[in-house]
């Protein structure tokens, strides 16, 4: 009898706890008041900020000053987000440490930021998007089926990287480094060199793309080194290619696209 009443009063106690649970996964963010706004906005500059850019205006991440965000079309997906992260993702490995509270709290804020205009940018898009096609910059990226494979495509590269990302990997290419788009040296036991992007690479072979596009299949046992430059880009640097308007117009115009094709 003993037994049966600590089990009732432990079924007792957990009934109490499960609408908690429940409340804090299921509440609507829109119900977020200015404390729990607050509190979101110093986990956020505290874990997100380093990505996604002070207050949320876009860095290696995307802008999120937007009314719609692509990987969380509720709040339920967008609270799972802050918590879990993206898969297929590196990104909030600090995840672990927040409570349902505080993810919510930080989930919040984040839903916060679309209903809060940013400012818009200073360049033109169309002249932006005429100087991205008079410098080149078509034959090694593909926007909306067209251009080349040399570099990431970006058809919606406005969607998934900032504008201040978006500028520096212009100015300097060599300190952004896409997945997938490693600089490689080899050389021949005959001194012939192939230096470009590495396709793929196994224990046997490996295959480079130089910079106009051909893919040489090399195998290892007839090179005599492989250098893996992780701090080198085949994309040139636009700092003094473009005047300071002129980089305005290209960074605006990639940050307009969005994926539409």
């Amino acid at each position: 009898m003993r037994r049966q009443i600590g089990v009732l009063a432990g079924l007792g106690c957990l009934a109490l706890l499960l609408p908690l649970a429940v409340s804090a996964q299921t509440r609507a963010l829109s119900g977020a008041g200015a404390n729990d706004l607050a509190a979101g906005r110093r986990i956020f500059d505290a874990q997100c900020a380093w990505c996604h850019g002070a207050g949320g205006t876009g860095g290696a991440g995307p802008d999120l000053h937007r009314a719609t965000l692509r990987h969380a079309a509720n709040d339920r997906e967008l609270v799972t987000i802050v918590r879990t992260g993206i898969p297929g993702t590196d990104i909030l490995l600090f995840a672990i440490a927040l409570t349902e509270n505080t993810a919510w709290q930080t989930a919040a804020y984040v839903r916060s930021l679309g209903r809060t205009r940013t400012r818009q940018l200073p360049g033109d898009a169309q002249r932006g998007a005429r100087l991205f096609d008079s410098s080149g910059c078509a034959s090694c990226h593909i926007v909306s089926g067209r251009g080349g494979i040399l570099g990431p495509e970006l058809t919606s590269i406005g969607a998934q990287r900032g504008a201040p990302y978006l500028r520096d990997a212009i100015v300097k290419p060599e300190a952004s480094h896409p997945p997938g788009y490693l600089v490689v040296r080899a050389v021949t036991s005959a001194g012939a060199e192939v230096r470009g992007i590495r396709v793929t690479e196994d224990v046997f072979w490996i295959d480079i793309r130089d910079a106009a596009g051909a893919v040489h299949a090399l195998e290892k046992a007839e090179l005599s080194r492989i250098d893996r430059e992780l701090d080198a880009s085949l994309m040139p640097s636009y700092a003094l290619r473009l005047s300071a308007a002129e980089l305005d117009d290209v960074v605006a115009y990639l940050a307009g696209l969005r994926g539409e094709r």
